[in-house]
């Protein structure tokens, strides 16, 4: 809890260039993280619980937003290029997903023509690759009268909007770009209304490919290309960074305001603003180049003919090999997908244990912050030897304090990403390891900060050496969440903190290890 503007610790923003060679000074005597040691079973884990929450939220999916994942097949252009009136999908070049609606996720729209705001429906983008309601987006003129031909072909330069499948909501919904700060990045979402954010300008995303005129300045199917917001200049964009959606895990969209250099190197350095318009027919040549190219024990049948050039619609879309199933299958189910994606975790080296780590921390999360602290004391003080580590019936017994049973199959399955280092062999378990692994993961920011607030404690401290008095006069209970919306006394605040302490050196000093 770092308070108002960071400061709860006396760490503020101001004078950081100081505040940096403070910490660098403060923090070389610091060793090594006590969690250094369990990083990639921490990985694995996370992994693990992350995979298996996408399953359930399909399986939620699948059935109470089934209608959003009904087939809707697409426009099919014998000539190849995009007309306007089109139901076509959308490809991003830098995840390889489809630009997807998730309707359950409301935005809020601030409308300057409304007293009230609007919700919208979120965005993100995922590699399902069958057609349906979520992905299919119908091409809209704007204006009748501008410099375009009115030859029912989309030209680079033109304002069209998107317009989303009736089968999402009663009303027509558009891509939608919601204005934001001057300079900063503005979000994205569906919206039941056709105002200027509706607006998005089609722009060529780098030269026509070799053997096409020059001069051809309609829009291709499969061509890149950047759609750039006209109310707010943005781009629509998106990446890698994976969010939980009403349908799983999937890849974030957002508003870009970093300016379009029109040059040959544009595309790689800008993936995330560029776009295609790809139809029904793109999905089923990519999944029958998945066929060919994922080795997959499948007898292909007169519907995997694929297009001569199918292959390159590969580039930048993630097959994993080896699946071992019919590739098509998992590009256009994403719920038969996380299952196959959880069934590989549940092969891999101590995955058994992984699975019983999935069950008992959430039970010990929720019984309070106390919980977990009483039996990490109750561990340290079953340690006689200070070593770490407690046999495996120690442990269960300490355990069965907050009502949990483990049978012996779960138990020995513990040993094997939980048994000590020095001793794999040995019946035991490494407890610190297990506190690690139930701790969740530290953002990078948050943890500058607590690197940071520490540093400040050992300079301001006697000898450089932190006592808990040095905590409790530097921590301010006003930061508390509670106390600032008046649902908690200051002084109890302040009890609940202090509490948090299980100081095990007899001098009360709070290691790096401790404070972290």
């Amino acid at each position: 809890q770092t308070g108002k503007g960071n400061s709860w610790l006396g760490v503020t923003n101001s004078g950081g260039a100081c505040l940096a060679r403070q910490t660098a000074m403060a923090l070389s005597t610091l060793g090594p993280s006590w969690t250094d040691g369990v990083r990639v079973q921490e990985r694995k884990l996370q992994e693990y619980m992350f995979q298996k929450n996408h399953m359930l939220q399909l399986q939620g999916a699948a059935e109470a937003l089934k209608h959003t994942l009904e087939a809707c097949p697409t426009t099919t252009a014998s000539d190849g290029l995009v007309h306007l009136g089109d139901s076509l999908m959308l490809r991003n070049a830098c995840t390889g997903g489809l630009l997807q609606a998730d309707i359950e996720s409301k935005v809020e729209v601030e409308d300057a023509s409304r007293a009230h705001a609007v919700a919208g429906a979120a965005l993100s983008t995922g590699l399902m690759l069958n057609a349906c309601a979520r992905n299919v987006y119908t091409l809209s003129r704007v204006s009748d009268t501008d410099e375009f031909a009115s030859d029912g072909y989309l030209y680079y330069g033109q304002v069209i909007r998107l317009v989303a499948s009736p089968l999402l909501a009663e009303r027509p919904t558009y891509l939608f770009s919601i204005a934001g700060g001057a300079g900063s990045s503005c979000r994205m979402c569906l919206y039941p209304r056709a105002t200027s954010g509706s607006q998005w300008r089609v722009i060529r995303a780098q030269p026509p490919p070799k053997g096409e005129p020059c001069n051809e300045e309609r829009v291709r199917l499969g061509a890149p290309i950047r759609l750039e917001s006209v109310a707010t200049s943005q781009a629509l964009g998106s990446d890698e960074t994976l969010q939980m959606t009403s349908y799983g895990n999937e890849f974030r969209v957002f508003g870009s305001a970093e300016p379009f250099v029109g040059s040959v190197g544009a595309v790689a350095e800008a993936a995330q603003c560029v776009w295609a318009f790809v139809d029904s027919q793109w999905a089923e040549e990519v999944i029958a180049a998945a066929r060919k190219a994922s080795g997959a024990e499948y007898v292909p049948g007169e519907e995997d003919i694929a297009h001569p050039d199918a292959e390159k619609y590969l580039a930048g879309l993630y097959i994993p090999k080896g699946w071992g199933s019919d590739p098509g299958a998992l590009l256009q189910s994403s719920q038969t997908r996380a299952v196959h994606e959880l069934a590989v975790l549940d092969g891999q080296q101590g995955a058994a244990g992984r699975r019983v780590l999935a069950r008992i921390f959430p039970l010990i999360r929720r019984a309070g912050m106390h919980v977990a602290r009483g039996l990490r004391r109750m561990c340290v003080q079953a340690d006689t030897q200070t070593a770490g580590v407690l046999p495996l019936r120690t442990f269960a017994g300490i355990l069965s304090w907050c009502a949990i049973r483990l049978q012996d199959t779960e138990l020995f399955a513990l040993l094997d990403i939980l048994a000590p280092e020095q001793d794999p062999n040995a019946e035991c378990i490494d407890y610190r390891r297990f506190f690690a692994l139930m701790g969740p993961p530290l953002g990078h920011v948050r943890g500058i900060v607590v690197r940071d607030a520490y540093a400040k404690l050992r300079d301001d401290a006697a000898g450089n050496l932190v006592e808990v008095l040095d905590i409790q006069r530097k921590w301010d209970p006003s930061c508390h969440p509670e106390v600032q919306c008046g649902k908690m006394a200051a002084v109890d605040a302040r009890d609940e903190f202090l509490r948090q302490w299980d100081i095990s050196h007899p001098d009360a000093l709070v290691s790096y290890e401790e404070f972290l």
